[in-house]
């Protein structure tokens, strides 16, 4: 039987690697960054970029097969600190496309919040 922790999870999960897949190559993050307006990274910050979509999509998969309330309740910290990183980029002029994820990043960490508490 599934849970709302489970359900929730697994979902968040979903979503984070949709949102993250492009990231995995060179090649896909620059034509993403391109599609949201960002500017052009250098090697090293393209490098960060890969590194930030090989460990997202890495971690969505851990938590896609084990949705265990420890796991989503470090992922739900973890949307909080995106969230605070979103805001910080934001205030510090990038591209307002950001704002979309802070909604999203918002979104999913307090369903999975309400879904903790309430197990």
């Amino acid at each position: 039987m599934q849970t709302s922790v489970t359900r929730w999870g697994r979902a968040g999960a979903l979503y984070d690697l949709v949102a993250s897949a492009a990231f995995l190559t060179p090649w896909t993050a620059v034509l993403m960054l391109d599609l949201i307006g960002a500017p052009r990274p250098d090697v090293m910050a393209l490098l960060f970029a890969t590194l930030f979509g090989t460990v997202v999509v890495m971690w969505s998969i851990a938590r896609w097969r084990r949705p265990e309330p420890l796991l989503i309740g470090i992922d739900t910290v973890g949307r909080a600190l995106f969230s605070l990183w979103f805001v910080w980029a934001l205030w510090h002029g990038q591209t307002p496309v950001l704002a979309v994820f802070l909604v999203l990043e918002l979104f999913w960490g307090a369903a999975q919040l309400r879904a903790l508490v309430r197990r």
